[in-house]
């Protein structure tokens, strides 16, 4: 299987980790959809056929051609409007037709950035919240991290609104974040609902923006809303993922939450007037 990063059109897929973004937004595929696609990349824009990729699906079982056919048809939805660059080859196989580039897989580091309108205050915070997390070191600079990711900063001085974003993959939402940015909305990222339950009771979050699963833990969104509520926090939240359920959205709607958004578009409109209200 190819490292780096596989690219084409609005689609970045790393095999080694079985990831796949489309548009800026996660996709979560199977592994037979994974492994499939990183042949058909790492082999494009050549056909390849229909034995070689059963192979790499099901590596070792006996399976139909069916069972291909059904995971060509859930890549295809997967990769949205660049799913017609996988074309079926008649009697043959699968080919994508688009020309594909392998990069290094790129690497971010970040820094712990604590919310806070001055100098003196921002000083403050970091002391606080380092000795509540238990992270503090006598030496070396201030780059403390959480349990599962760092809290990362964006907030313009002269803010209007301030989000709490809890992602396990924060770069899935590199854009969104700018576009709150340039409103002079701060937007702060965590990994977890731990990490989020300890910052929401220090600072005056406008809204909660939260995915739906997390590692292990697939309803780790409606975790995290139901133990805000419990503990009397009223802040809006919002649930933004890339495919939500009829019941998904029941759930977040019965535990008190104020919707889910499925594009960024949605977020934007959903978002916004809540940052127009006065604080609490």
């Amino acid at each position: 299987m190819e490292s780096g990063v596989q690219r084409f059109g609005n689609v970045e897929f790393v095999p080694l980790r079985r990831r796949l973004w489309v548009a800026g937004r996660r996709v979560d595929l199977d592994r037979p959809a994974a492994a499939i696609l990183s042949l058909l990349l790492t082999e494009s824009p050549a056909d390849v056929d229909k034995h070689r990729l059963l192979e790499a699906g099901w590596p070792g079982r006996m399976v139909d051609e069916n069972s291909l056919a059904k995971a060509i048809c859930r890549l295809r939805g997967a990769l949205g409007d660049d799913g017609a660059s996988l074309e079926t080859v008649h009697g043959f196989g699968y080919r994508i037709s688009a020309e594909v580039e392998t990069v290094p897989v790129e690497t971010r580091r970040y820094r712990v950035a604590i919310p806070g309108r001055h100098l003196a205050s921002t000083a403050l915070s970091i002391g606080v919240i380092l000795v509540a997390l238990g992270t503090w070191k006598m030496a070396g600079p201030i780059t403390e991290t959480f349990a599962d990711a760092p809290v990362v900063n964006g907030e313009a001085a002269g803010s209007v609104g301030r989000i709490l974003w809890v992602d396990d993959h924060p770069g899935n939402n590199e854009t969104e974040k700018r576009f709150f940015e340039r409103r002079k909305v701060g937007v702060y990222q965590v990994g977890s609902t731990d990490d989020a339950l300890k910052l929401l009771p220090m600072y005056a979050y406008d809204v909660v923006i939260s995915d739906m699963g997390r590692g292990d833990r697939p309803l780790a969104g409606l975790d995290l809303l139901e133990a805000m509520r419990d503990r009397g926090d009223k802040r809006p939240f919002l649930l933004y993922t890339v495919h939500s359920s009829q019941a998904q959205r029941k759930l977040i709607a019965q535990s008190g939450g104020q919707g889910v958004a499925e594009t960024p578009e949605q977020l934007y409109s959903a978002v916004l007037p809540l940052l127009e209200k006065p604080r609490p």
